[in-house]
């Protein structure tokens, strides 16, 4: 019996010592569980590797870390201000008032962040190789989602917003959103320039190294490259969006609606969505208009590319997912083309011209030799009915 209860004692000195632990270490204030120094995070990520590595063999240290110490490690469990500049306020989630931000703080996810000097400056930190950074007058928000979820996101607010990943981040791991579209599968650094304009929004979004993905209804840029630019305009009913090219060559997945495509080795016919492919270069554009019917439910879509003479290129008009609704490539026909087409037309009216009027001569010439041969025939007849006189 004393021995099980010096058991009972140790066990509960020792909980009493991790809890008084965790209160010097955690601050849980009004702001609940936001650190207070931003050291902290680093020094226990080095202290659980340094724990991780201790007594492993070179077979042990050679296996991959397991999912659950990888993904606590991409990511911390708030996001922090790294470094402050000048000054910058926070819009934590449910507050109507922005305050000071603090330098090393924790902020929770759903949290705004702006800077409105020219000089003002802040890094936010997501995880050890993470981070986003505005400067002069700008502003992001973090998006609100639960603790566990695998990956990260960011809402464009206002200005210039830089962000920051491993060159070697897998794909889905942070994305950036705005009304018109979102960038994913985001590796090494990319920028964004967004302001609202008078009927809608405007971005510019650059990959500055490795890659960025873009995606938004009825298009998708896939994989853009470093020094790659295009400019985004969506107006504020989202029914309209128009792709302009700025730098580099972007190719771009256009929806053309859905088709009906016959299976050769079955027989059947079956539906499937057709897309077009078009490359996105300076001073070309796509336009997409979209309208919403009156009875039903099906949307619109008139999708169109231009060169960079500003010459219509590819047109399709779809309602969509619906196949019974779909024009199909109209195929424009450009200036010269039509300049063109109009002077074969001319070249063949004046050769059909000059073939009526040969055959009209042949005709004639035809009739008058038909009509001597008849006289002539005429002729023997009657000569052979005097000689014989029936």
């Amino acid at each position: 019996m004393k021995a099980l209860m010096r058991t009972v004692v140790a066990a509960t000195a020792v909980a009493a010592f991790v809890v008084m632990a965790q209160d010097d270490d955690f601050d849980f204030g009004d702001d609940g569980a936001e650190e207070t120094v931003a050291g902290d995070a680093d020094e226990a990520a080095d202290d659980e590797a340094d724990a991780d590595g201790e007594g492993a063999t070179d077979d042990e240290a050679a296996k991959p870390a397991k999912k659950g110490k990888e993904n606590a490690k991409t990511f911390f469990i708030l996001p922090y201000c790294r470094t402050l500049e000048g000054s910058a306020e926070v819009l934590k989630p449910g507050a109507t008032a922005w305050e000071p931000i603090r330098e090393g703080k924790f902020y929770p996810l759903g949290t705004a962040y702006r800077t409105l000097g020219p000089s003002d400056f802040i890094r936010v930190q997501f995880g050890p190789e993470i981070e986003v950074t505005i400067k002069g007058a700008a502003s992001f928000g973090t998006r609100a989602q639960a603790l566990d979820v695998k990956s990260r996101a960011i809402t464009l607010l206002s200005g210039t917003v830089n962000v920051k990943l491993p060159r070697t981040a897998p794909e889905g791991l942070f994305e950036v959103l705005a009304p018109g579209f979102k960038a994913f599968n985001l590796a090494g650094e990319s920028r964004y320039v967004y302001r609202q304009v008078g009927d809608g929004d405007e971005a510019v979004i650059r990959c500055v190294t490795d890659r960025v993905d873009v995606e938004g209804r009825h298009w998708t840029v896939a994989r853009m490259r470093a020094a790659d630019e295009i400019r985004v305009r969506t107006s504020a009913d989202l029914l309209f969006t128009g792709l302009y090219g700025q730098s580099g060559d972007c190719n771009v997945k256009l929806d053309q609606g859905r088709i009906l495509v016959r299976d050769f080795e079955t027989g059947e016919n079956k539906e499937e969505d057709k897309f077009l492919d078009w490359k996105l270069s300076p001073q070309t554009a796509v336009r997409i208009h979209r309208a919403l019917p009156a009875i039903g439910e099906r949307m619109s879509v008139t999708v169109m590319t231009f060169d960079a003479a500003g010459e219509l290129r590819n047109r399709c008009a779809f309602a969509e997912k619906l196949m019974e609704v779909n024009s199909g490539e109209l195929g424009p026909v450009l200036n010269k083309d039509s300049a063109d087409l109009a002077k074969r037309a001319a070249e063949a009216a004046e050769t059909t011209d000059g073939d009526v009027e040969e055959e009209a001569d042949d005709g004639a010439s035809d009739a008058s030799d038909d009509a001597a041969a008849d006289d002539a025939d005429g002729g023997a007849d009657d000569a052979d009915s005097d000689d014989l006189d029936f």
